[in-house]
């Protein structure tokens, strides 16, 4: 069994490398495996790691991967969130915020 820390090497190591299809089962791992994996994608603005993250935003680690987003998501990836949040609960105000300002920033961008 890995520990947290060789996981999280081994996250970062596959997203260096571009290897997309081998990080893409993170997607569906542990909590603290799906962290580790936006604050890596955050990393990489290839359109794979994007297309991942938009993944996490359906997920419970929203604020990691809207943060990763605002780092390497572009103007395109705004229509993908607006749809995600308007399929969000109203009671989810506070992950509807964060989605709302990760779209915000995308669409400001030069």
């Amino acid at each position: 069994m890995l520990f947290k820390k060789d996981i999280n090497k081994k996250i970062e190591h596959l997203v260096k490398k571009n290897d997309f299809y081998a990080v893409a089962d993170y997607v569906y791992g542990t909590k603290e495996e799906k962290l580790d994996l936006a604050k890596a994608l955050g990393t990489n603005d290839n359109n794979s790691s994007v297309d991942l993250l938009l993944r996490l935003v359906d997920d419970n680690v929203v604020y990691a991967a809207c943060e990763a987003l605002r780092n390497v998501g572009s103007e395109h990836n705004t229509a993908d969130l607006l749809e995600k949040l308007n399929n969000l609960p109203k009671e989810k105000e506070h992950l509807r915020e964060e989605i709302s300002r990760t779209v915000q920033e995308l669409h400001h961008r030069n």
